[in-house]
């Protein structure tokens, strides 16, 4: 369906390019500045664009935050297909690594928008919610998909989802503050946790016969 502005006019060549202005422009300023400083006219400013053509493309600050997640969202399935095209007899370290390896450079790319999507998501915007929800589901049912092959028989469909919530939240967690300043050098680095997500997620990985 094509896509149009607040006045009801469907988008052509001129209004696509002016709503990815903004966007890009909102993602700029994401990349500097706290979500709450973000403003209409700031956006429209960086985009060399008349404050009021802001709200011919977007209806607030939420809506366009709120598109930069979708398109965040969208990219989410090459992770997932790191782990769902994998071969079902790759070594679980192997595999683990790929799909650490996948999200956290996935992270890398959206961490602006990422942030801000699930700190609005965790402030109760049901919007969010909805997208974070419908952007990690895939994800989280692959993992507990392998986790279940890996232990047939042993797992019901809720436990490996279960496990593959709890590693996954780790997974994110850790992702998120990849960047971040420690107030301790005698915290584990950046290297030891990615070393430990992966022996985690390999254990879970690993046919129980393989394992012990």
């Amino acid at each position: 369906m094509k896509r149009t502005n607040k006045q009801g006019q469907a988008l052509g060549r001129k209004g696509e390019e002016s709503r990815r202005r903004l966007m890009d422009a909102a993602l700029s300023l994401l990349s500097t500045e706290s979500v709450h400083k973000l403003s209409a006219s700031k956006i429209a400013r960086v985009a060399s664009m008349a404050s009021q053509s802001f709200y011919l493309y977007f209806r607030d600050i939420d809506e366009i935050l709120h598109a930069l997640a979708e398109e965040a969202a969208a990219d989410m399935s090459g992770v997932v297909a790191v782990l769902r095209d994998a071969p079902p007899d790759m070594v679980p370290e192997t595999l683990s690594r790929n799909v650490i390896d996948a999200y956290a450079a996935y992270w890398d790319r959206h961490r602006a928008v990422l942030s801000a999507r699930n700190y609005i998501a965790d402030s109760g915007n049901m919007a969010f919610l909805k997208l974070r929800q419908e952007a990690t589901m895939p994800m989280i049912y692959a993992i507990a998909d392998r986790i279940r092959t890996a232990q047939p028989g042993a797992l019901t469909r809720a436990a490996s989802v279960s496990r593959a919530v709890i590693i996954y939240l780790a997974m994110e967690r850790l992702a998120a503050r990849s960047n971040a300043i420690q107030y301790s050098s005698a915290d584990a680095g950046k290297e030891d946790l990615r070393r430990a997500e992966i022996d985690i997620l390999s254990l879970l990985f690993t046919p129980v016969a393989s394992q012990g």
